[in-house]
């Protein structure tokens, strides 16, 4: 079954973490059967202009490369991981394939992901840190960062006039501190009436919870990514400061973790004066909200500063290519500044090099706002991403959406919510 585009939408970007693939597909990691020499098949999900993108990069590779030929072949996203999956599995996988950061590690693990560290061993510098980071298994790189995306607050400007509030952050320096931002989201519900705000941690997005601990100073492993350091001081002021959205009546309790009723459905609506929704989002939004006047500022800091979460894809090259330079080659060419330039800003996406990410793209959609959403993007940290892109962190968002969820609506103990999560991190560390 095809996804609607706003359904594309919500499940590509930061939401979609990566699901284990089913058996091992090790045993057939060596095979070359599923590939044509001189064809190379890059297999990708994607938007309308996705597939336009991606298209007129594969033509721009074939006229330097005469010899080769690029068949970008479009998949459903709900059938993306059960096909390649397959595919993989019987030796038939294609040359390349796009790869949610959050699905490396799973892939790489399974020995299916070329090494492409004489690809781009060198590149390290170029890319954003947390994206370089989010390419790596056991210290090499088996994809090329291609794009990210990540959360801001998009707010309706009707209330903030309503609520007598003048002055919005416009860089990340300014940024609400916890406080600030609570007593803002205080303001608006005292004008309104109505809940303030939501955040976008339901389901596949729990682990966005994990932005608020680094923001309070914690984190979920030791610096030597070792050992498991969730029980904090910093966790529990995460903890409460998180619950008190739902306690004071701030986010509305029919948008806890267990459910579908995300910020994003819920902002046009304008029953929520704020929400916390990716780039990604930003060309649907736009064609609901075209009554709505609406702007985008940072995520608030906490006492240890910003965090933000990782979102966006890589392109990976398998290990069944019988053409690896050539497919190394392509997928390196994706991510040169050029190419990536032309994509992110048809697609509304962010980018994923250094040097773009400080310059002002010609976006398609909301080129005024994604400003915000670049800058950013520079504060997704690169130990978080380590963490979210663990072969085994599907068992750690489960624990989120179960634990998260019993603390703030289930009268569950701080103590009990952070040793179950403690648990299932422990078991992400040994898969």
């Amino acid at each position: 079954m095809h996804l609607s585009r706003r359904q594309l939408l919500r499940a590509a970007g930061s939401t979609a973490l990566g699901i284990a693939a089913a058996g091992s597909l090790a045993a057939c990691g060596d095979s070359t059967g599923g590939s044509t020499p001189g064809i190379l098949t890059f297999s990708v999900w994607g938007s309308d202009a996705e597939m336009a993108a991606f298209n007129a990069i594969a033509r721009a590779f074939e006229k330097q490369h005469t010899d080769v030929k690029i068949k970008v072949e479009q998949l459903p996203y709900a059938q993306m991981r059960s096909t390649l999956d397959a595919r993989l599995q019987s030796g038939q996988g294609p040359d390349l394939f796009r790869v949610t950061y959050n699905d490396i590690g799973i892939y790489s693990s399974q020995k299916v992901l070329q090494d492409l560290t004489s690809t781009i061993g060198n590149s390290k510098t170029d890319f954003i840190d947390a994206l370089w980071a989010g390419v790596q298994y056991e210290g090499k790189p088996y994809g090329v960062p291609h794009h990210t995306d990540t959360s801001a607050v998009l707010y309706n400007k009707e209330h903030f006039a309503k609520a007598g509030i003048k002055d919005v952050p416009t860089t990340m320096e300014e940024a609400w501190t916890w406080e600030e931002f609570f007593e803002i989201a205080q303001r608006l519900k005292a004008s309104t009436g109505h809940a303030a705000f939501g955040v976008n941690w339901q389901q596949f997005g729990a682990y966005r919870w994990f932005n608020w601990l680094w923001q309070s100073g914690g984190r979920a492993f030791t610096p030597d990514g070792k050992s498991v350091a969730i029980e904090s001081a910093e966790a529990r002021r995460a903890l409460a400061f998180t619950k008190s959205f739902y306690d004071a009546g701030l986010m509305p309790k029919n948008m806890l973790l267990k459910t579908n009723n995300s910020p994003d459905l819920v902002f046009p609506t304008g029953k929520i004066s704020m929400a916390f929704v990716g780039d990604f989002l930003l060309p649907d939004l736009t064609n609901r909200m075209k009554s709505m006047e609406f702007g985008a500022t940072f995520l608030p800091r906490g006492k240890d500063g910003h965090a933000a979460d990782l979102g966006g894809n890589a392109v990976a090259v398998t290990t069944q290519t019988r053409n690896p330079e050539a497919a190394a080659q392509f997928a390196a060419f994706l991510a040169e500044p050029e190419q990536m330039r032309l994509f992110c800003e048809k697609t509304t996406v962010l980018p994923a090099r250094k040097q773009l990410a400080a310059e002002r793209l010609s976006y398609a959609v909301q080129p005024e706002l994604m400003p915000v959403f670049q800058q950013q993007a520079t504060a997704i940290p690169a130990d978080l991403t380590q963490l979210v892109t663990l072969p085994g962190f599907s068992g750690v968002n489960d624990a989120l959406v179960q634990q998260l969820e019993a603390h703030f609506a289930g009268g569950q103990s701080a103590d009990k919510t952070l040793t179950a999560l403690s648990d299932a991190l422990k078991k992400a560390l040994d898969v």
